[in-house]
């Protein structure tokens, strides 16, 4: 009786190692399949974007997310789209593009009459308010942006860090080295409708703001000693500065992917933009800012803000990680991207969790509301 015991002890350890084993090997032939698809997939650089899934394979779905430079990147695209592997779509992250940009500092008039991206690509990723002035009728369209990747694990409030700014404007000069305050960004960030802003920032209401990009350029007349001043900082530095203010501000109107926008709602900073801003003006609602348009109506926005900031009114930081980050936005360009071309994409449906663009981001967690124990997590 005691054999027959050990016997079937010894059977049942014996079958436990058999399915382990089995396991293992099939997790190995399966990652090692894994491997194979990502290797074939080329890596890319701007204008072309990769997309990558939540365990860091890349997809054989590219992005092109701005004109191109010249015919290498023209002929580059061509052999993607030729070679039958790649699915070539575009997303609206540059300007107006894929309409022709208004930036002054610009002219692609030739450049989008030989290149035709409308044709060049199968579907699009898009910011805009009105789509059917951008594309062709029945062409496979997602509303997203880039900016709507943004980490709420990376980018979350310190609350070790003292506010010592009322608000942060971030404007980049193409060049810091040099001191020229008048080009292709000044456009961009619409540095001319912020200067007056400013003016009555400084002027009416004395608030205290951090400038970054803009160092040795004029400032509007009385906020010089409100307004500190520097060039293009890294970013773990500009995470701290974004802690040390109380709201962002983006007068910004061509701007069609503004990552600082969702960069400062992670952080639980609230908006005062520009109402006709390209995109990124689907975050702003009563829990996470305020639009207004110029100089004149700058004023009841703000008067508003700082009202909402005294009585604790804004969740912006709750509201981005309930909507957006990387895997609420990554589920919807899965999605997207499986209900269009599924049967052409080289990973298995059920084998993605959420899709990222530009570089992997694996193992995403939960993010934390401002207000959780757990958001140092």
């Amino acid at each position: 009786m005691k054999i027959n015991v050990f016997l079937l002890v010894f059977i049942a350890l014996l079958l436990i190692l058999m399915v382990q084993l089995c396991k293992n090997g099939t997790e190995y032939f399966t990652n090692q399949e894994e491997n194979k698809k990502n290797d074939e997939v080329e890596v890319v650089k701007r204008p072309f974007v990769n997309l990558y899934d939540n365990l860091g394979n890349r997809l054989n779905v590219i992005l092109v997310s701005k004109p191109f430079s010249g015919d290498d990147q023209y002929k580059q695209c061509l052999k993607y789209k030729n070679e039958k592997k790649y699915i070539i779509l575009g997303i609206a992250s540059y300007l107006e593009f894929p309409n022709l940009v208004s930036n002054p500092f610009e002219n692609f008039e030739e450049n989008y009459k030989k290149y035709k991206y409308k044709q060049l690509c199968e579907g699009w990723i898009h910011c805009f308010r009105k789509p059917e002035n951008y594309f062709p009728a029945n062409m496979p369209l997602l509303f997203a942006s880039e900016s709507d990747w943004a980490d709420c694990n990376a980018m979350k409030p310190d609350k070790s860090i003292k506010k010592e700014y009322d608000f942060i404007y971030i404007c980049l000069k193409v060049d810091d080295k040099k001191k020229k305050c008048d080009d292709w960004a000044t456009f961009n960030k619409n540095w001319s409708l912020a200067k007056k802003c400013l003016h009555v920032f400084c002027n009416k209401y004395k608030l205290k703001g951090l400038l970054v990009g803009r160092k040795d350029c004029e400032l509007p007349q009385g906020c010089n000693d409100l307004m500190e001043t520097t060039n293009m900082v890294p970013y773990e530095e500009l995470k701290k500065m974004y802690n040390k203010c109380k709201f962002i501000f983006l007068p910004n109107e061509k701007d069609a992917s503004p990552r600082v926008l969702t960069e400062a709602l992670a952080t639980d900073l609230p908006a005062l933009i520009n109402k006709n801003i390209l995109g990124g003006w689907k975050y702003i609602n009563s829990e996470t800012g305020e639009f207004f348009t110029d100089e004149k109506d700058v004023e009841p926005a703000l008067d508003l803000m700082l009202q909402k900031l005294k009585d604790n009114k804004y969740k912006a930081r709750d509201y981005f990680i309930k909507n957006y980050s990387v895997a609420n936005s990554g589920r919807r360009l899965k999605k997207f991207l499986y209900d269009n071309y599924g049967s052409r994409i080289n990973i298995d449906f059920k084998n993605v969790d959420y899709i990222s663009p530009e570089f992997a981001r694996k193992n995403f967690k939960t993010c934390y509301a401002v207000l959780d124990d757990n958001s140092s997590n």
